[in-house]
């Protein structure tokens, strides 16, 4: 169970540094986009196409990160009328449910953008293949999966983390 735990740690600290780079790519290609089309009058053709990538892939990161500090909206009217043993027990299958969805999410995605007819689009702009703006599917949900599984084993502990 501590390896879980480290490991989502681990992949939240990744997630963190990466929705930092990439917000900032975000906001530098916008940046320039305004700047060279309304101070040079010369605008760039590419500059609102990497901003909508990165938009994409931090959806998907901040996703993910919303998932591990728990931050995910959720309506809980009943669940707070219930026991603590039957809530533990949603907790345990809810968690769990959600685990094989998010695995089967990932694993369906990376195998969609593998198609050849998906993986060999270009972007218009950029030139680039659009492999790299689908890879954020199954990364972001790969992610969630490792999240909510951790969610999943904690909520089997006597102390139970996951209601905090």
């Amino acid at each position: 169970m501590k390896y879980v735990q480290r490991l989502s740690d681990s992949v939240y600290a990744i997630e963190r540094i990466l929705g930092i780079i990439l917000m900032v790519i975000m906001l530098g290609a916008i940046a320039a986009g305004v700047f060279f089309r309304y101070f040079l009058k010369s605008p760039l053709t590419w500059s609102d196409e990497l901003a909508i990538f990165m938009l994409v892939w931090v959806t998907f990161i901040g996703g993910s990160m919303s998932i591990k500090r728990q931050q995910a909206a959720a309506v809980t009217l009943l669940y707070d009328r219930l026991s603590p043993m039957i809530r533990k027990m949603i907790l345990i299958v809810g968690f769990a449910l959600t685990t094989i969805f998010s695995l089967y999410v990932a694993y369906l995605s990376f195998n969609w953008i593998m198609a050849p007819s998906v993986s060999m689009q270009m972007s218009p702009s950029l030139g680039i293949t659009k492999f790299y703006v689908y890879l954020a599917i199954p990364v972001g949900f790969f992610c969630m999966g490792i999240h909510f599984f951790n969610f999943c084993l904690q909520s089997f502990s006597p102390i139970n983390k996951v209601e905090e």
